[in-house]
């Protein structure tokens, strides 16, 4: 029965073929010579589908056996291997203060031929963390979600153990970080950002002194030279602003101000002008001070008897 029905089909295509030529032949009177052609064309075109037909069904009867090994095969395989849920543990990330939380389905199948060893499911444990720390040692606590992938990657894969006794693997991978750990890594990295920017401004202010000190305020000539670059309408401005020049350049230098500068530094009127001394003023600008020869005039301004002073009792 299986025979005949996967040839019916292909035979009822090849009859229909050989028929249709014939019958119109027949029909519209065609002769020998062009009947024969067309009869062949229809028997080549019906082999052509024949064996697509036949190829179609070949590749259905593979897939249709293919599902029926694999469903076969999925019970024998989950009864094969062996599996313990590690709720959390932790492991070395690339912070030395710093530490993953790792939890994950530890699945391991014994090798046939092997001793086997008393606690397969230790070991199958301490395996997968092996393989968990290579990945999780080089990755930041700050980026968990990438060091996740990469760890559910290098984990799924069934490797055996180093002493060959079990084949490992893990399921449902997960990795988290403390929360006190990702505030404090979170203020760490705030930090970081706030010290860049107070280096780069230091960096800046450092430059900006340097160009100042060996490049602009070496002398009041320089110095003025600057300014008329940065102001070059304030011609007026800038003559004007020499003896200011001079002073800068003299403190930066640490030397003495020119004299052609120095005279022009201070024009406001000094304590002799009011006539106040000076310290360190001789006897003869005191002698000036006091008057005409002869003269009781004091050398200080007298109070007034507001302020408790009373002046001398005339002579009678």
């Amino acid at each position: 029965m299986e025979t005949a029905a996967r040839w019916r089909a292909p035979a009822v295509v090849m009859v229909a073929a050989a028929a249709v030529p014939l019958a119109a032949g027949l029909a519209l009177g065609w002769k020998n010579w062009v009947t024969v052609p067309v009869l062949l064309v229809a028997l080549g075109l019906g082999a052509l589908v024949v064996k697509q037909l036949l190829f179609h069904r070949e590749q259905s009867a593979l897939r249709a056996e293919v599902a029926r090994e694999r469903a076969e095969a999925k019970p024998a395989e989950q009864a094969a291997h062996a599996e313990h849920h590690v709720p959390a543990i932790p492991v070395d990330s690339a912070e030395p203060y710093y530490r993953f939380i790792l939890s994950c389905t530890v699945c391991w199948s014994a090798n046939a031929g092997v001793p086997q060893h008393g606690n397969l499911r230790g070991l199958a444990v301490h395996s997968i963390l092996e393989r968990a720390r290579q990945v999780t040692v080089t990755g930041s606590p700050t980026d968990a979600p990438m060091v996740l992938t990469r760890l559910a990657a290098e984990l799924g894969a069934m490797a055996p153990d180093r002493s060959g006794q079990i084949v490992t693997w893990a399921e449902n991978v997960g990795l988290t970080v403390p929360e006190e750990d990702a505030r404090r890594l979170e203020r760490l990295a705030e930090l970081r950002k706030e010290k860049q920017v107070r280096h780069q401004e230091q960096e800046l202010e450092q430059r900006t002194r340097a160009y100042l000190a060996d490049e602009i305020l070496t002398d009041p000539g320089t110095a003025v030279v600057w300014w008329l670059a940065r102001h070059p309408e304030q011609v007026r401005e800038a003559a004007d602003l020499i003896p200011t020049f001079a002073r800068l350049t003299a403190a930066v230098t640490k030397t003495e101000i020119e004299p052609q500068y120095a005279e022009r530094l201070d024009d406001r009127p000094t304590l002799s002008a009011v006539g106040w001394p000076r310290i360190g003023q001789s006897e003869e600008d005191r002698r000036a001070l006091a008057g005409p020869e002869g003269s009781e005039q004091p050398l200080w301004p007298r109070g007034n008897r507001d302020h408790g002073d009373f002046d001398e009792p005339t002579a009678q």
